[in-house]
């Protein structure tokens, strides 16, 4: 299993050439890190010296302890990324995660755009309009209200309990308990403040303070 270490040595070409990166642990993160996260994970693998880089892309106000890759695919290179079968193997990473991840990554900097390239053309399995109980975070962040009310009337619902009670309890109380009264009552204001609660949690979780702008959501900018 890799460790921290080597993926500091590895990911360090990269850094040095991409001023606008940074490595938080095994994740190699594009600054500056806002509502949006766009990054390369050097995931572990049981073999000693093999690594495992992905991009992602996710947004930070939804509670998150780690870095999903649903919206996101491999770093592929000359075979395994092994640290002993490449001597080179720092530069091939670097020149690899330039062309495949950072032209896909760095122009993503708003949810309106995050929106657009989580699509369902890009992630046939994954996309965002699948999953409600992800699309309704991001449907409060934008102030589409009436889209995120729909999905409170089906979360309401019997079919809904079924799919999501008992595994997954915590997402759906996060968003019948805490989201949806808000969205019935139009509270916009507080809306923003609970989205910015767990954008703090998310970043804080990540380690990721350091980095972060705490920036306005769209629906605290409508006139």
């Amino acid at each position: 299993m890799t460790t921290v270490a080597q993926v500091k040595q590895v990911m360090q070409p990269l850094l040095e050439r991409n001023t606008d990166l940074t490595l938080v642990g095994r994740l190699v993160a594009i600054k500056p890190v806002r509502h949006i996260l766009r990054g390369i994970s050097i995931g572990r693998s049981l073999a000693t010296n093999l690594f495992v880089p992905s991009w992602a892309v996710i947004f930070l106000f939804e509670p998150r302890v780690n870095f999903p890759l649903n919206w996101g695919g491999r770093v592929y290179g000359p075979g395994a990324w092994d640290l002993i079968e490449h001597d080179d193997l720092p530069n091939m990473m670097r020149d690899a995660v330039e062309k495949e991840a950072l032209p896909l990554l760095r122009p993503i900097q708003t949810i309106d755009d995050l929106v657009e390239f989580a699509s369902e053309e890009r992630f046939p399995n994954t996309y965002l309009n699948l999953y409600e109980h992800r699309k309704i975070f991001v449907d409060v962040a934008r102030g589409d209200l009436d889209s995120a009310h729909s999905i409170c009337e089906y979360m309401a619902t019997e079919r809904a309990k079924r799919r999501y009670l008992p595994n997954m309890r915590e997402e759906y109380d996060r968003i019948a308990k805490e989201l949806c009264p808000l969205i019935a009552a139009d509270d916009r204001p507080g809306l923003a403040r609970l989205l910015h609660k767990y954008e703090e949690g998310s970043v804080r979780a990540m380690k990721l303070e350091k980095y972060w702008e705490p920036t306005p959501f769209p629906i605290e900018l409508e006139s």
